[in-house]
């Protein structure tokens, strides 16, 4: 489930429409995502992380902290 992606739309004053279009999935797909119905390719988790300019960890929940500085800190 990614936990932070709702929040992270909403941080980016992004409707999930324009998240969706952004990132090329339709409304539907990018709500199920962020409801926990369904889980993004890994190509799509990447565009998302680019869109909200924060990591993969961030948005499934690894973390709580929404840089790169972050991951390095889960992999040790």
């Amino acid at each position: 489930m990614l936990r932070n992606m709702r929040a992270e739309r909403v941080r980016a004053g992004m409707t999930a429409a324009q998240a969706a279009k952004a990132i090329g999935v339709s409304t539907n797909a990018l709500l199920k995502w962020e409801r926990g119905d369904a889980s993004p390719m890994a190509s799509n988790l990447m565009k998302l992380c680019h869109l909200y300019s924060c990591s993969a960890e961030y948005l499934i929940g690894m973390t709580d902290d929404r840089t790169e500085a972050a991951v390095k800190q889960v992999g040790d």
